[in-house]
């Protein structure tokens, strides 16, 4: 049961501040400065706290971590296993039928990559805001980008309807759909992701990324035994942010054996390391502690959600996974509260001003355990109650009121 009661805002004032990010990091990506950077390689950590990475806090258990860290050098010194082979315990961990029709990746960006280098050709549509490697390397490969922007006014989701008739009006060869989307949180049901496979089956490809769709729910909706019956379809997993170690860079694509013979001839033979291969087999059969770290996860993205309804200056967008989506109202600078709360509560959270289809006054804030949520919530009513009495102040000095 979580503990509800949040910490007092003057406990927080009086705790020990950190100090010393280096906020310029944020101009030089177009995603995040990561946490190593703004450490300086884990040196100076300064209590910062992660809510920018939606990762799995609960996932491996202690004993593979154990067991991963008495195998580690072996692990380290010697060659890992085919990519047949890893797809294997792939299959095993994820519950897909048959092994022949994954294949594994260095993260899932290095697959995002490869399909948009190998499969995506002339153009491609996406609906925005999305995640940064769909919509920029694409554009770097000088593909012809088409977008839908998702909309306050319908809670930032698009009905597979209007999408379908979008996707038909522009004309694009290729459709990306994540699955639920990143960063706004929205769903579509396996019964309508069917639907618009059908329906555009004449498309080049169909690529449904479900990296965050294990935090949907109980049962999520995935189609990760139905892609291979499509020509044209794919689904894009993260295994790095789901089992909690992204670091690693764990990530797989499912699509038809044809499709995944493609790839395979392009992948280098060692793209996955040893480590990464190690712990694959160390959770291929930890079914029942991986589904109550996802439901553990689900509870505090729940709870992230209820706690900053408490927040009037924030409008919190409806989620299905482990994150919500944000917009601050406009009389209050985004990108200013985002190094406040960093610099003043060692508070790392996603600000998502560089994303096509969004702006500085929305944030993507990482589900974390409770406490952690306390914190967060705490220091943005802190720093919002001091940004209101400087805007509150600059306004009366400008009218001339003292």
């Amino acid at each position: 049961m979580k503990d509800n009661t949040p910490t007092s805002a003057s406990s927080i004032q009086t705790a020990s501040i950190p100090t010393g990010f280096d906020t310029s990091l944020f101009a030089k990506t177009t995603h995040n400065p990561s946490f190593a950077s703004l450490t300086k390689q884990f040196t100076e950590i300064n209590g910062l706290r992660d809510y920018c990475i939606p990762v799995n806090p609960y996932f491996p258990p202690v004993a593979v971590m154990e067991k991963l860290q008495e195998r580690i050098a072996f692990a380290l010194k010697y060659y890992p296993g085919s990519n047949e082979n890893i797809a294997e315990n792939i299959a095993q961990f994820s519950g897909v039928h048959n092994p022949k029709t994954i294949i594994a990746g260095n993260g899932s960006t290095e697959i995002i990559s490869w399909l948009n280098s190998l499969f995506i050709k002339d153009s491609l549509f996406v609906p925005v805001p999305s995640f940064g490697r769909w919509i920029e390397e694409p554009q770097g490969l000088g593909i012809e980008l088409h977008t839908y922007q998702y909309h306050d006014s319908q809670n930032q989701y698009v009905a597979p309807e209007q999408l379908f008739a979008e996707v038909m009006a522009s004309g694009a060869r290729n459709l990306v759909i994540c699955n639920p989307n990143n960063p706004t949180g929205s769903i579509f049901s396996r019964e309508q992701i069917l639907w618009l496979l059908e329906e555009l089956a004449h498309l080049d490809n169909i690529i449904i990324d479900e990296s965050f769709i294990d935090f949907s729910g109980a049962e999520p909706p995935s189609i990760k035994n139905d892609v291979a019956n499509y020509r044209n379809a794919w689904v894009l997993k993260s295994l790095g942010k789901n089992v909690g170690l992204h670091g690693l860079r764990m990530g797989f694509a499912i699509s038809n054996e044809n499709n995944i013979a493609k790839l395979r001839k392009h992948l280098p033979y060692w793209n996955v390391n040893g480590v990464t291969e190690m712990l694959l087999h160390l959770i291929k059969d930890e079914h029942a502690s991986y589904h109550q770290s996802r439901m553990k996860t689900i509870a505090d993205a729940i709870y992230l959600s209820e706690r900053f309804e408490e927040l009037p200056d924030f409008t919190v967008y409806p989620t299905h996974s482990n994150f919500i989506f944000v917009k601050l109202t406009d009389d209050i600078n985004g990108t200013e509260l985002r190094d406040r709360v960093l610099q003043n509560h060692g508070c790392f959270i996603r600000n998502c001003g560089n994303k096509l289809g969004s702006s500085a006054q929305y944030f993507r804030i990482a589900a974390r355990p409770a406490e952690d949520i306390n914190h967060l919530v705490n220091a943005f009513k802190i720093e919002l109650a001091s940004m209101k009495m400087i805007n509150s102040k600059s306004t009366n000095e400008k009218s001339g009121i003292y």
